[in-house]
């Protein structure tokens, strides 16, 4: 299966990061909660969109930027070149460290991977959260079955919903936003009363 993009959806890519950078990229950046000195995974990161926003606010932090292709890596470090604090991974099913980010994103990513390579890399990915680390990610709504999905592996992977809203995505239309904790033990049902 051919993972790289063709030049023509790079160049819109390209088009739609100077149209709607801070609309579209910006935005879901703006939306993961960190301080500055985190460990982050941008998961597919594609050409670096969104994280040139991100990368700006890791000051004394360090982003890893995951693709499968070898085109969008390069197109990638080509958009992230002023920045000293990125690590770049090209790998389809990569052999991520334990416990080793702060926060893992996937911006328009989870949506386009199989049912049944999910169910292989969902557990992978999350595994290299750190405890009480997060996991974000923002896909299109119509894909409504594969959310669904998305939100039975998040559950069987310990995580914990913190935060979900729906947003209106320009060019992508009404998008799903979502901010999952890593639990570090699981807790026992109380009922309150």
């Amino acid at each position: 299966m051919n993972h790289e993009p063709t030049y023509f959806e790079i160049l819109l890519t390209k088009l739609a990061f100077r149209l709607y950078g801070k609309p579209v990229y910006k935005a879901f950046a703006d939306c993961i909660p960190i301080n500055g000195g985190e460990k982050v995974l941008d998961f597919g990161c594609g050409m670096g969109t969104v994280a040139y926003y991100v990368a700006k606010r890791l000051a004394n932090g360090q982003l890893t930027c995951l693709d499968i292709s070898r085109r969008w890596m390069d197109v990638c470090r080509k958009t992230l070149k002023s920045y000293d604090n990125i690590t770049y991974l090209q790998a389809e099913f990569p052999k991520l460290p334990e416990n080793s980010f702060d926060v893992v994103y996937c911006h328009f990513v989870l949506h386009d991977i199989s049912k049944a390579d999910l169910e292989t890399l969902f557990p992978a990915l999350i595994k290299s959260v750190k405890p009480d680390g997060l996991f974000i990610f923002c896909e299109p709504l119509k894909e409504a079955d594969k959310l669904k999905f998305i939100k039975l592996l998040s559950e069987q992977s310990a995580l914990r919903l913190k935060d979900s809203r729906i947003t209106d995505v320009p060019l992508m239309g009404n998008s799903l936003i979502s901010i999952y904790k890593k639990e570090t033990k699981k807790y026992d049902h109380y009922e309150l009363r």
